[in-house]
């Protein structure tokens, strides 16, 4: 995304920005990870609303990775931006095969324990 100047918004990359820097969201986040929990949508979409606040959205535009997964988090998304005054210019859904993506996921579990990540 470099590249194009778009800031790559994931979902992961939201939730430990969040919980280092300690945002209420990012706090409220944490307490569910921590206790092995999916985090709510009502949490996560607070952290987008969080990320999509910030200064350099306006000026680069984004892209959403992992986001939005449910129709409540669709709903809240258009909410967002229509509050941020944030025009959605495209979408781009990719779909991939689930066997592919459990070999892949598959894979980082494997890798992690050597301390090395794969993709």
């Amino acid at each position: 995304m470099e590249q194009f100047h778009v800031a790559h918004i994931s979902t992961g990359d939201m939730f430990r920005a969040a919980m280092a820097n300690q945002t209420e969201m990012g706090v409220l986040a944490k307490s569910y990870i921590d206790k092995g929990e999916l985090v709510p949508d009502e949490v996560t979409n607070g952290i987008v609303k969080e990320r999509l606040s910030q200064n350099d959205i306006k000026e680069t535009g984004f892209l959403l990775d992992g986001y939005p997964r449910t129709i409540e988090q669709a709903h809240a998304l258009d909410k967002t931006l229509a509050e941020l005054g944030i025009e959605l210019e495209g979408v781009i859904n990719i779909e991939v095969n689930p066997d592919c993506l459990l070999e892949r996921l598959s894979g980082r579990i494997i890798h992690r324990e050597h301390n090395q990540h794969a993709t």
